[in-house]
């Protein structure tokens, strides 16, 4: 299913896996909602936020789960690939 906002505006769809790449790894939110991407299994040493693309934060887990904007990214630090997957927020 893919995503779409009801009449309410609450955003529905299913779960979507992504793909993980070389460590370390930048996901970005390509989707036209909020998200929340969770990161989990692995061996995950550091999770970083970014709005911009240049700028990241550490966000104090090398697992669960995180919020993204439309155009947000996490950069995911892996010494084991992790498995990676989002919903609509």
């Amino acid at each position: 299913m893919p995503i779409t906002s009801n009449a309410s505006g609450i955003w529905q769809g299913d779960r979507t896996t992504v793909t993980v790449g070389a460590s370390p790894f930048i996901f970005v939110n390509t989707e036209n909602c909020p998200i929340i991407v969770f990161v989990a299994v692995g061996t995950v040493t550091m999770i970083e936020f970014s709005r911009d693309g240049i700028i990241f934060d550490l966000c104090g887990a090398v697992a669960g789960q995180v919020s993204l904007n439309p155009r947000d990214r996490l950069r995911v630090t892996y010494t084991t690939t992790p498995t990676m997957a989002y919903y609509p927020q």
